[in-house]
């Protein structure tokens, strides 16, 4: 008696561990999973949907929402990346954390029926992304005196040169063409760390210059800092684009 009292008591306590027992998900790496751009040798490239009606419709509800005049001064960013499958469909999406809702939902709905072209990769059709991240601008120039040149802590990339690089792939038109170099950017950094306008100041042509400048955009810096405060910074950025 007193034994199979002994065993109740054990198959209670272990009943009760596993009753307490948590599942820990496990986040998949998704760069892994579907390749990044810069690691295709053919981007996914879309053949059902119309990026242009999207783009007037989100460019047209994020000015009625947040208007320039506007004086927020972290306003919501677009930012996506679609995951593709091998079979062209958009599986997952990735919002920007600071994305507004209206606008994902907008997006959501739009991309619903969008097919695409795989990527690939040396040949081999692969699961792979589609970044989407669009930028507010102005047609009002900035005021270039109000960015300093020179501060105590200067701008850097948040996550280093290679936040940089991996949003850039060499241009096929530059590739055939045989062009190579290096492209000089100026970018004019606010007090947040966004970039809110660059220029070329020396180009290679080929597409190349287009994908440093939207690479640049699109990367988000540690602001300059001057008496320990942030402060508008401009700096000069190197792309090198180097054929192997």
């Amino acid at each position: 008696m007193k034994t199979k009292l002994n065993i109740l008591i054990l198959l209670s306590i272990i009943l009760l561990g596993c009753k307490e027992e948590k599942t820990i998900e496990i986040i998949p790496d998704y760069d892994r999973i579907y390749l990044p751009m810069n690691q295709l040798t053919e981007t996914p490239q879309l053949i059902e949907g119309d990026s242009k009606k999207l783009l007037d419709s989100v460019m047209n509800t994020y000015a009625k929402l947040y208007p320039f005049e506007d004086t927020i001064k972290n306003k919501p960013t677009i930012e996506y990346k679609f995951m593709i499958s091998e079979d062209g469909i958009i599986e997952k999406v990735f919002f920007g954390k600071n994305n507004d809702e209206t606008i994902n939902q907008i997006v959501l709905t739009t991309i619903s029926n969008w097919k695409f072209n795989p990527g690939r990769k040396d040949g081999q059709i692969v699961k792979s992304q589609y970044p989407m991240i669009l930028w507010w601008e102005t047609n009002q120039p900035i005021n270039e005196d109000e960015f300093s040149t020179i501060v105590e802590n200067m701008p850097g990339p948040i996550g280093g040169i290679f936040a940089i690089q991996e949003k850039i792939q060499y241009p096929e038109t530059a590739k055939r063409s045989g062009i190579q170099g290096k492209v000089i950017i100026q970018a004019f950094i606010d007090e947040n760390g966004k970039v809110i306008h660059a220029k070329i100041l020396n180009g290679i042509g080929g597409g190349c210059d287009e994908v440093a400048i939207d690479a640049i955009k699109r990367t988000r810096f540690n602001p300059g800092i001057q008496n320990g405060k942030p402060v508008k910074v401009q700096v000069t950025i190197p792309i090198w684009f180097k054929l192997q």
